[in-house]
């Protein structure tokens, strides 16, 4: 069975936890809605971002940027194509690095 509402923030009950004192107790939650997912703040003192923009509540894309005080997530569908598409992009690092 799978969580439907994932919490982020400072508390330990949080479902992800971060060691970082500009976060709130109870920062944000992830929320599947049907087949979406919703960020929702949750009254942070620093506010969430996607992209850039300050947030209350929005619908989540592949790739968005969510950012927590100084801290950033770049939110991944597990969508399969875009899984092995992303394996790939980082297969193909790999042989930059080793080609150097």
């Amino acid at each position: 069975m799978n969580k439907k509402t994932t919490t982020l923030g400072r508390q330990l009950e949080n479902d992800i936890v971060f060691h970082e004192a500009l976060l709130s107790r109870n920062h944000a939650e992830i929320v599947l809605e049907g087949n979406q997912y919703v960020l929702y703040d949750k009254g942070s003192t620093g506010g969430t971002y996607v992209n850039g923009r300050k947030i209350d509540h929005c619908l989540l894309n592949s790739g968005d940027l969510i950012s927590l005080a100084n801290i950033q997530i770049m939110f991944i569908n597990d969508n399969s194509t875009l899984v092995d598409r992303s394996l790939g992009v980082t297969h193909g690092l790999g042989n930059l690095h080793d080609e150097q």
